[in-house]
């Protein structure tokens, strides 16, 4: 099947470049460090509260719910080209903490946060893995207990994002200790400034920072923080999951990446040299281009999938896998391309020496979170084997 955009679709495509040209910078998203200095994390509110103010962060969610009722088409251009412009314009509670909360929330829980993920008004911490619980998902042991009409939380949790700059932290606990262990979780979502919260920063491999979160005697109302059912909060997650999953992201960072480096070996004379290790770089970059080419392709069927309303629990495993480890194959075929300057990274003060702005060196650093985050490729290839092709759990 090849996938066709509408005229109006691809109007629409022009409409959010132009935006971007406008709004951003020349040179945003070209350093290989994540931008986490105060200025750029500034504008970044700044011009999402603008993506907010026209519709375009939740566009295809229904307007009752701040969105524009537009087809799933738009919204996959909307992040194709704000990928392509390197800005983040998809966070936890836009692409999967929004929807979840559609499926499962209360009209109560609806109101509350839906409109203020559509206008931008509010952000979020994940509370899911944790450092005895990561592919495992269902053997956390962070729990809340009940007092009264409150919940005590007690635990901790990890690699969920930096908790001391966001409005709330949305966290799986246990709420049944006897019960199996994918029954008595529970999904909660409660303000990150709880008292009891507290956190250690961390630097991650690909040059970010993350958080240890710790709650300690967290006290919190049940009827304002429990999001769905009591017990039932596993599958809300794997609502969350399946859509943090399905990612257009691969195939534009990618397809960027490549680009980068085809131009590199142009401007350096080495495209169209005869040398046999040259030429070997050159078919595996075209093997690349491929590949991403057939990512760009599994994340329109997601698309499409999701528009005729069909299951993605597996499909979205099989985007997951190729998405994640084409890049990890694509961060290898990059450093060969840099050779030795591909291990400077882009923050290194001899910047004669940096090469395409340090991207290669970042993203071969956190490349190998990419099978790890939103479950491990062994837990994907799990999910295929048992709901894509009916095969018994082992």
């Amino acid at each position: 099947m090849r996938y066709a955009f509408t005229p109006e679709d691809e109007a629409f495509r022009q409409e959010v470049r132009d935006f971007y040209k406008k709004e951003l910078p020349a040179d945003w998203g070209q350093r290989g460090d994540q931008r986490q200095d105060g200025a750029s994390r500034d504008l970044t509110k700044k011009v999402k509260k603008l993506l907010a103010e026209r519709g375009w962060l939740c566009m295809a969610w229904p307007k009752e719910h701040g969105g524009l009722g537009a087809p799933i088409s738009r919204q996959m251009i909307f992040a194709e080209e704000s990928s392509l412009r390197r800005f983040p314009a998809r966070d936890q509670g836009v692409s999967f903490l929004g929807p979840a909360i559609m499926s499962h929330g209360t009209p109560e829980q609806k109101e509350r946060f839906l409109g203020p993920i559509a206008r931008a008004e509010v952000s979020f911490h994940q509370g899911f893995s944790e450092a005895d619980a990561g592919s495992d998902l269902a053997s956390l042991t962070t729990r809340a207990d009940h007092d009264g009409d409150f919940y005590v939380i007690n635990g901790s949790k990890m690699w969920g994002g930096e908790i001391d700059t966001v409005d709330y932290s949305f966290l799986l606990v246990r709420t049944d200790q006897e019960a199996p262990k994918h029954r008595g979780i529970s999904f909660l979502v409660i303000p990150a400034k709880t008292h009891g919260i507290k956190w250690e920063k961390l630097e991650n491999l690909g040059g970010g920072t993350q958080n240890i979160v710790y709650y300690d005697n967290c006290r919190v109302p049940v009827q304002e923080s429990l999001v769905g059912e009591e017990n039932r909060g596993w599958y809300m997650a794997t609502t969350a999951l399946n859509l943090e999953r399905t990612m257009v992201e691969h195939a534009v960072n990618g397809g960027l990446m490549v680009n980068d480096l085809f131009e590199h070996l142009r401007e350096t004379g080495q495209l169209d040299g005869q040398s046999g290790a040259r030429a070997v770089l050159r078919h595996k970059l075209a093997e690349m281009a491929v590949e991403i080419e057939v990512c760009r392709m599994l994340s329109y069927r997601i698309g499409w999938l999701q528009a005729e309303g069909l299951d993605l629990s597996y499909q979205a495993s099989v985007i997951k896998i190729f998405g994640s480890e084409m890049n990890q194959r694509l961060s290898q075929v990059g450093m060969e391309v840099l050779g030795l300057y591909s291990q400077i990274d882009g923050k290194n003060r001899s910047k004669k020496h940096v090469l395409l702005q340090g991207r290669v060196d970042h993203n071969f650093r956190q490349a190998p979170g990419y099978t790890l985050m939103g479950g491990t490729s062994e837990i994907q290839r799990g999910l295929i084997a048992s709901r894509g092709l009916g095969l018994p759990r082992s």
